[in-house]
């Protein structure tokens, strides 16, 4: 084709560095080994001259095209493939750019039409003004128009509008709740600890013979050997735990800041983009028409500061977080009074200021209290050889707690219908409510246990294309086998009736 066009040449420096990061400890170690006097630098070269050429063969053979109303793209030296994406197909269409991306002027660009487990095509690396003549392409290609030819200029960009702006205080805010530093400090404290580092810290800090190791191993020894801890044990025991909460929120609160810098939720058209990131900026966008299943999650800490997050799955949301990064949230963190105009502006068509919320079967508090106390009465019992005497105080204290906990749970546990849409609300501490429109379902199941059957009670499950395995979906427990059948049927009737849109 006659406007066919190469990646950036900075593609071969992106692609080398990607694969010298899979072999840098191999490599590391053979040139650590080769420093001896055994020349093992020369194992390095069999695995780096093999992925060099096949780094430089793609880049040779890789091509994309601008068509009228698709992109295509053709690679491959000896086996040649060429793929077709039409632009009205095309569902994520994302940026990342790092540090080094800025720098050079280049991009990463994902293009996701939510066919598979993966992404359609990955270009690394374009040019920033490719990009965005490929991104416009796109968006007037949803539209049913005809994209201009390639040299003859790109379309114009639709004009967007601002719906979300995080700031920093928002952004410290999310970092305290998400507390995604937590795992990374854990982790590098248990390496420091095994490494006696940790200890060594310690005293270059507050010098010789600092107390706090050996004030862990005393809480440790009392509790395990002798069954007997002190009260300034148990003080700088809890001293610790709070001075440890606090760095890994400050830690969170960084990590969110830098991760989710400048953060904008726009919407251009029909379609909704997101922008973020100080060091890896990403550029991603979601069409409206996609949305599967809206989730709305409240947890304790977001709802001391009246916020919320919204996520939304789009069929093949899976598969693009799976094929490159994890996809962060609609909106983050957003303000409880933000919230319904937000929503506004991804389900149009719902009205969601009245709903008649149900709730679910009578028995349901006692199935599920009986379950929690069987559990904790099992977890008291095996703790017995460990704790003791102690374990009879332990086992009272979580039976008690199962049973508030099962109340709390089933309290809180409801689902609605609406006219266009199902409603499923669960959880008490970390509440999430999900949203699926009749026109995104694809099926509808309900099911029984034996426990089901014996109390007269069944669960009934939605599917929507962009359902997660892991996310929160409408999978309603404890319905009374009438209203189970009755909201089958509904659902049902309704999904055959709507079109579906893809």
């Amino acid at each position: 084709m006659p406007s066919e066009r190469r990646l950036h040449p900075w593609s071969l420096l992106f692609s080398l560095a990607g694969q010298a990061r899979q072999f840098a400890v191999p490599l590391l170690l053979a040139l650590f080994v080769g420093s001896r006097g055994d020349n093992m630098e020369l194992w390095a070269l069999p695995i780096l001259v093999p992925y060099t050429i096949g780094v430089v063969v793609r880049f040779i053979s890789f091509r994309y095209a601008f068509g009228d109303d698709e992109l295509v793209i053709r690679s491959g030296l000896i086996f040649r493939n060429e793929r077709h994406i039409p632009y009205a197909r095309i569902q994520n269409l994302d940026a990342i750019q790092n540090a080094l991306h800025r720098l050079l002027g280049v991009v990463d660009v994902r293009v996701d039409t939510g066919s598979g487990a993966d992404v359609d095509a990955k270009l690394s690396v374009v040019t920033w003004p490719a990009y965005e003549e490929m991104r416009q392409r796109v968006l007037v290609g949803r539209a049913g128009v005809a994209a201009a030819p390639a040299g003859e200029g790109a379309p114009e960009t639709p004009a967007g509008r601002t719906l979300l702006h995080l700031g920093p205080r928002d952004l410290s805010l999310l970092g305290i709740i998400e507390n995604r530093a937590a795992v990374l400090v854990a982790a590098v404290i248990g390496l420091l600890w095994e490494t006696r580092m940790f200890e060594s810290a310690f005293e270059r800090v507050f010098g010789d013979g600092s107390p706090a190791p050996r004030a862990a191993r005393r809480f440790l020894a009392g509790w395990f050997r002798d069954g007997v801890i002190s009260w300034s044990t148990v003080g700088m025991a809890l001293a610790a735990l709070v001075a440890l909460i606090a760095v890994l929120r400050i830690f969170s609160m960084i990590w969110a800041m830098v991760r989710l810098h400048d953060f904008r939720l726009t919407r251009i058209d029909d379609d909704l983009r997101t922008e973020y990131g100080l060091l890896t900026r990403v550029s991603a966008t979601i069409p409206l028409r996609r949305v599967q299943t809206v989730t709305i999650r409240s947890g304790l800490i977001h709802r001391w500061f009246d916020r919320a997050s919204l996520g939304v799955e789009t069929a093949g949301g899976d598969g693009a977080e799976r094929g490159s990064k994890r996809r962060e949230s609609l909106a983050p963190i957003v303000g409880v009074d933000q919230l319904p105009s937000l929503l506004h502006e991804v389900l149009p068509e719902l009205d969601l200021s009245s709903i008649d919320w149900q709730p679910p079967a009578r028995r349901a508090f006692r199935r599920e209290a009986f379950v929690r106390t069987a559990f904790a009465a099992i977890v008291a019992a095996l703790s017995s050889w460990l704790i003791g005497k102690w374990a009879i105080a332990f086992g009272a204290v979580y039976i008690a707690w199962a049973v508030f906990a099962a109340w709390k749970y089933t309290s809180h546990l409801r689902w609605a219908v609406i006219d266009g849409a199902v409603l499923f609300e669960s959880g008490w501490l970390s509440r999430h409510l999900s949203i699926a429109r009749f026109s995104k379902i694809q099926a509808v199941r309900w099911h029984q246990t034996p426990f089901d059957r014996r109390h007269r009670m069944a669960r009934l499950s939605v599917d929507t294309a962009g359902a997660g395995d892991a996310g929160h979906r409408v999978d309603i427990p404890y319905l009374s086998i009438g209203a189970a059948e009755s909201l089958h049927g509904r659902l049902a009737q309704a999904a055959a009736w709507t079109v579906f849109k893809w």
